[in-house]
């Protein structure tokens, strides 16, 4: 699990604007004042593998709120690419948020480029997701900004931060299962 010292600007990342399905707009910190908040960024709504990887994450979400926590998934884009990632996904009741305008991602490290989202490594693992039955939907966002996990305490300490290496790169089940809120 990581739990080293993260390269997310907790100041930035707390005051970074995000916008829910219907384009209200709030700031991303007032999100875990109640409770910690695991984040999942995603690369964008339309993309194979952050597809699937949601798909599994909000399936296994009772496992990783056992212990108090909160699933929100963070995309890039426009507001109204949310419901058609909702309804396409059978995700109707998930809390799902965007940034278009990626400050929350680059407060929170994570990468981008064409190598990191289309390379080599990124092309198996959408493969991979293929096979896993996800798929791929329109570009619904910055096609080159990765996303990664983060989560967050209520009083703004960050527990544990997984940076996506390339396109369908993930954390470990095992990290978030390990994952607790005190």
């Amino acid at each position: 699990m990581s739990v080293a010292k993260s390269p997310v600007n907790i100041v930035t990342f707390a005051n970074a604007m995000i916008f829910d399905e219907q384009g209200t707009e709030l700031k991303l910190g007032t999100l875990w004042r109640e409770r910690t908040i695991i984040f999942v960024f995603l690369r964008h709504f339309g993309c194979v593998s952050c597809r699937g990887h949601a798909l599994d994450v909000w399936r296994q979400r009772e496992s990783y709120e056992k212990t108090g926590a909160k699933i929100v998934f963070i995309g890039n884009g426009n507001p109204h690419f949310i419901e058609h990632f909702k309804n396409d996904l059978g995700m109707e009741g998930a809390p799902i948020y965007t940034d278009p305008s990626l400050i929350s991602f680059y407060a929170a490290g994570f990468k981008r480029g064409f190598l990191v989202a289309l390379g080599p490594h990124a092309i198996v693992n959408g493969i991979k997701m293929l096979i896993k039955g996800a798929r791929q939907g329109a570009t619904a966002g910055d096609l080159w900004q990765l996303g990664g996990v983060i989560a967050v305490k209520p009083d703004g300490r960050v527990a544990y931060h997984y940076i996506s290496e390339v396109m369908g790169d993930f954390p470990p089940t095992k990290d978030l299962d390990e994952f607790s809120t005190e």
